[in-house]
């Protein structure tokens, strides 16, 4: 997932600095993709400073541990006063603890497909897809509609509360990868991520009355 990650930002042109453990894998992902790494255990908050974690907008944790991750994001927010940490979670299950420990987004990818399964899929301008108890986290559809206030907008100049997480843009029969520079346009379909308490927010956005 890191490889992707580290693609998907980098052509966003975000900075980013990679905490790696291995030290072979540290060099050649710098090589591969231009970017500043640190190698360390970044579950160390030592190795968070070497990174630079005090100017960090963002920490996301992705190791295979959800220990390590938990750590990661406490850390970067009670130590670096980091503002938005996210991370994957390996367990199912174990979201509620994240979110009741202050990681911004903890998702754990088998919860998710298992609600999608559970749940038929309507088509609307506003389509809850999941609601799934992710305590307090939903997947939503949204449709860009005519003069919306996002319509010939880039993702990255849409004013948007940061609890949501832009998962995929459909045009037409074409899936999109969401990056900072995608316009949307409209009868684009959205798939976010978002807190059920910014739902009206972004409905707002898309779909003003």
């Amino acid at each position: 997932m890191g490889r992707y990650l580290i693609n998907d930002l980098n052509r966003d042109e975000h900075d980013i600095i990679l905490v790696e453990m291995d030290e072979n894998k540290c060099q050649r992902l710098q090589d591969r993709f231009d970017i500043e790494t640190v190698q360390g255990d970044g579950a160390d908050a030592d190795v968070l400073e070497k990174a630079g974690a005090e100017k960090a907008d963002v920490v996301l944790a992705v190791t295979k541990d959800d220990q390590d991750n938990l750590v990661i994001c406490q850390i970067a927010e009670r130590t670096f006063g980091v503002d938005r940490t996210f991370t994957t979670v390996n367990t199912p299950g174990n979201e509620k603890l994240f979110d009741w420990l202050g990681v911004n987004v903890a998702v754990s990818s088998a919860s998710i497909l298992s609600a999608l399964v559970d749940q038929e899929v309507k088509v609307k301008d506003m389509k809850e897809l999941l609601y799934h108890d992710l305590d307090g986290l939903n997947l939503f559809r949204l449709t860009v509609a005519e003069n919306s206030p996002v319509e010939g907008k880039k993702l990255k100049e849409i004013d948007m509360p940061q609890e949501v997480v832009f998962a995929s843009v459909l045009r037409g029969d074409s899936p999109l990868v969401p990056r900072g520079n995608t316009r949307l346009f409209k009868d684009d379909l959205i798939i976010c991520l978002a807190r059920n308490e910014v739902k009206e927010d972004v409905e707002n956005l898309f779909n003003p009355e």
